[in-house]
């Protein structure tokens, strides 16, 4: 190698490390938002499918694979004049389920990443008190991803989560057998606070999990509506693994919470909240960045 080859690498290198650094990636891991962000205006699309029934119910239902499906469809547009600002739409057969919002990258550290996000959603559905609460329903939904890196292949990220209508807003929630019934309706919004991890094993394969306890607001109460013998709200989770190529990622996981946005996955109480532990399904995501 000349003297004058030299150099000219090590710039061709930088620069190749400069534009994997600026890639775009669709902000999503299993249900919860990430802190990354689509560059310039390049488009990413979701899409998302989980399967009702739970694993346990044995092979002759495929492992759950035979039972019903919730299947969703999202775009996430990147904005140049704009940096870090993403637009994004998403639509979801959950109560057919409408979500559009924004997400502004505000904070992109070496160690730390952080965006703000707002989304307005709506179930697209007629207004309907039901058995697990009110369908039919609108409201906001405004969360801050923070990620902290603990080396460049392990992820820990916080998504502080505000919700301000669920599906039980204006009831009265039930309490388990024997205790003190409530006489006032529920009311507000709901503050959670999701968790996640993703561990890269290699440049394609990684593990990812996350934990959505449940609402603070709920830890005396009883499902609306559940059949299955459940006497008080659940934590929901999701883990499983993602393989990602040539602007591609599919992941692969099991999860509790058969809900996809953050009115159904972070409120505590959609669908009667998220399932027991041992009754998780699978379910998968499919982005691609155009």
């Amino acid at each position: 190698m000349t003297r004058k080859t030299a150099p000219l690498l090590a710039c061709a290198l930088l620069a190749g490390g400069t534009l994997r650094a600026e890639s775009s990636e669709y902000p999503l891991a299993i249900n919860l938002p990430t802190a990354e962000r689509m560059q310039y205006w390049d488009i990413g699309v979701v899409f998302t499918h989980r399967f009702e029934q739970a694993v346990k119910d044995n092979g002759k239902d495929a492992f759950g694979l035979d039972g019903f499906t919730w299947a969703g469809l999202g775009f996430t547009f990147g904005i140049k004049s704009v940096p870090g600002l993403n637009a994004f739409i998403y639509r979801t057969t959950d109560n057919k389920t409408f979500t559009f919002g924004l997400q502004e990258q505000v904070l992109n550290g070496e160690r730390v990443r952080l965006a703000v996000r707002a989304e307005r959603y709506d179930e697209v559905v007629r207004r309907t008190v039901t058995s697990a609460g009110t369908v039919g329903i609108s409201g906001l939904a405004i969360q801050v991803p923070t990620e902290i890196f603990i080396t460049d292949d392990i992820i820990f990220s916080l998504v502080p989560s505000y919700i301000t209508r669920t599906t039980t807003t204006d009831l009265i929630l039930a309490v388990p057998p024997g205790a003190t019934p409530n006489t006032k309706p529920n009311t507000g919004g709901v503050f959670n606070v999701g968790l996640g991890i993703r561990i890269g094993f290699t440049e394609k394969f990684s593990f990812m999990g996350e934990y959505y306890p449940r609402p603070s607001k709920f830890s005396k109460a009883m499902p609306l509506g559940t059949t299955d013998g459940r006497t008080s709200y659940q934590n929901g989770f999701g883990a499983g693994i993602s393989y990602k190529t040539f602007k591609h990622r599919f992941s692969l996981f099991g999860t509790n919470a058969s809900g996809t946005t953050a009115n159904q996955v972070m409120s505590g109480d959609f669908g009667g909240g998220p399932n027991r532990s041992a009754d998780w399904s699978i379910g998968f995501n499919v982005a691609r960045v155009f």
